[in-house]
């Protein structure tokens, strides 16, 4: 049960961290938003690591033990950035539902985790969910984003990389110390990437001026939940569960994300999209149980 919930927060800080970055990307570019969020969640996490471990990650030690901030969030959010840039978002968020299927199907290979049959069907069911939770959206949309839709598929499989390579350390480290490593090697590669870019497109410029102050405010506090609250809690889990496991609560992300559309912005979900959650939940109900029926 408090895996469960540690589980269930990470989903709402994802879900509800990405309706705040949907509010501040009325003023700020997707480019600048993610070096603010990504900073800031930098800040904080390094806070709390020097009042709770009383040192800083930031030697080359730290540096090594973070290469996984490489494929997480610095690559997978890079090509999720480009992929939106050429596809919908229908496109993007069904395609990033994959991630569930994918990592159930990775665990095995390179963690030893069991497949389990039900796990795939059950990953089936909230992917279908998600296809359903997103329908309003997909009405009249045409399928011809082939180059975006790639871009977005080889960002879930930069973060299933992230998670295999997160699971393999999460065991021998602090589980601050690794996030805030993580997340900082996420922030020179994210900064160094866009620099690169941004000499050959000015669509990837990082420019802060003339923002005001209040989105600056949702900025950082979306930076704080979806990035440092989101990822520390994920890692805490993934210390007790399987990543197969873990995966069904990332499904719940998009479930938090409309619920916390409805009562910040005024969206209103119809009746396929309200079914579309219940079989998200569903799905991550039946997975827990069968989780717990096991241990």
């Amino acid at each position: 049960m408090k895996y469960s919930l540690i589980a269930l927060s990470y989903a709402f800080c994802w879900g509800v961290g990405l309706t705040l970055a949907k509010i501040a990307l009325t003023e700020i570019s997707p480019t600048t938003l993610l070096i603010i969020q990504l900073s800031s969640s930098v800040l904080f996490l390094y806070a709390v690591c020097y009042f709770q471990e009383g040192r800083l990650p930031l030697g080359i030690k730290s540096l090594k033990q973070g290469i996984a901030g490489i494929f997480e969030p610095a690559l997978a959010y890079m090509f999720g950035i480009l992929g939106l840039a050429s596809t919908t978002a229908v496109n993007a968020s069904l395609i990033g539902s994959t991630e569930v299927i994918i990592t159930i199907l990775s665990a095995p290979i390179f963690l030893r985790e069991r497949l389990v049959l039900v796990k795939l069907i059950l990953a089936s069911i909230s992917f279908l969910g998600v296809f359903l939770l997103m329908g309003q959206d997909a009405a009249g949309t045409q399928n011809n984003f082939l180059f975006g839709d790639l871009m977005v598929l080889i960002g879930v499989l930069f973060a299933v990389a992230y998670v295999i390579l997160s699971k393999l350390q999460v065991h021998r480290l602090s589980t601050i110390i690794l996030t805030a490593s993580q997340q900082f090697v996420g922030l020179i590669t994210t900064a160094i990437a866009f620099g690169i870019l941004s000499t050959f497109n000015r669509n990837y410029e990082i420019n802060a001026f003339g923002i005001s102050p209040q989105f600056w405010l949702l900025a950082i506090i979306a930076g704080i939940m979806q990035y440092a609250l989101g990822f520390l809690l994920y890692l805490i889990a993934l210390r007790h569960v399987d990543v197969s496991h873990a995966a069904f609560y990332v499904a719940l992300t998009p479930v938090f994300g409309v619920a916390s559309a409805i009562l910040l912005i005024g969206e209103q979900p119809n009746i396929l999209q309200w079914v579309g959650a219940g079989l998200i939940v569903t799905s991550s109900y039946f997975a827990n149980r069968s989780e717990t029926r096991q241990d």
